[in-house]
């Protein structure tokens, strides 16, 4: 099968088109960054240049192509909402279009960031209902993307991969271990908070089931294992050799107002068009102070989907990374 794989020299694009092309399919790359782009031709992958926001892009990509794994996308959660709607909302919708027009199937990466703003957190399914409020941005471009994209292409399979994480991985445990290093992440709970995380081969593996099986719909994917997030972070922080996040917050200051501390902030920060990120999010603070969990029913039931690399092999082989990295103090 010829794969196209949009947003390949990111995270989860660059592992996806090196291991659909270890696992015998042609792949065809594209995304933004040059020096990456080397590195994956010099794997086999072959490369092309595009600007997914030029109309006609995304068909110019497409002759001789069987399938699209569209994993490109403004991942933040701080930005313009004129961005967040160009970079995710118009161009997965053209290339969804594309798709259509040329017998294409597609699998769209999406994110279990649209169930946050709901009330349910324990074995959420892609039934929940979603909306109108979001807890980001990035969210709600992510949402209305997912809508414009069934709409164009109803045979589309969508994948919600919640909390990517893995070798290479520039965001999640990085983040976490500056964090920890500098000493100013208070623990924000009194109690465990549980959630899920998906290893990036974990999500590699879904989108190739979905690729290689047609199933339409939306489809959960986590590595299928409950995290407790403060004992994984004071792990992390025994493996870098730094203190424990102990600082509770005062008896008054609940985690509901910090969150509300952090949404005002933001609207501070808004106020000049040009603003960097501010040193609090409320959708950050969230994802360390909620739990969720995320049904995966239907991944299993439609895609075959078992998960090979288990969350304690993942999350070890990370944080050794980490380390040989020069992490550690």
């Amino acid at each position: 099968m010829h794969i196209l794989v949009t947003g390949a020299t990111g995270f989860l694009g660059g592992v996806a088109a090196r291991e659909l092309l270890r696992a015998g399919h042609q792949v065809t790359a594209t995304g933004r960054d040059p020096v990456r782009a080397k590195a994956l031709e010099g794997s086999g992958v072959h490369f092309l240049a595009a600007d997914l926001r030029r109309p006609g892009a995304a068909a110019a990509l497409l002759p001789g192509v069987d399938a699209a794994l569209h994993c490109a996308a403004r991942s933040s959660l701080w930005g313009r909402w004129e961005d967040f709607v160009q970079d995710n909302v118009v161009v997965s919708t053209d290339l969804a279009r594309a798709c259509s027009e040329r017998g294409v199937r597609l699998v769209h990466v999406s994110t279990p960031s649209v169930y946050n703003s709901g009330r349910l957190h324990t074995n959420v399914p892609e039934s929940a209902p979603i909306g109108p409020r979001f807890d980001s941005l990035y969210a709600r471009s992510k949402y209305l993307a997912e809508v414009q994209v069934r709409s164009v292409l109803p045979e589309a399979a969508v994948l919600r991969p919640r909390g990517i994480y893995g070798p290479g991985d520039p965001s999640i445990v990085p983040k976490l271990a500056q964090a920890l290093r500098s000493g100013r992440l208070p623990r924000l709970s009194s109690g465990e908070v549980h959630t899920e995380l998906t290893h990036v081969l974990n999500v590699v593996h879904a989108a190739r089931l979905a690729l290689e099986t047609p199933a339409a719909g939306v489809f959960n994917v986590t590595d299928g294992v409950t995290t407790p997030i403060w004992a994984t972070l004071d792990r992390l922080a025994d493996v870098l050799g730094v203190a424990r996040p102990r600082s509770r917050l005062p008896a008054w200051m609940t985690a509901r107002l910090v969150e509300g501390a952090a949404g005002l902030l933001e609207q501070v920060y808004r106020l000049h068009p040009d603003a960097p990120e501010p040193p609090l999010i409320a959708s950050g603070v969230r994802l360390l102070t909620r739990s969720m969990t995320l049904d995966l029913s239907r991944a299993r039931e439609r895609l075959g989907y078992v998960p090979p690399v288990h969350p304690v092999q993942g999350l070890e082989e990370v944080m050794a990374g980490l380390i040989s990295a020069g992490l550690k103090p």
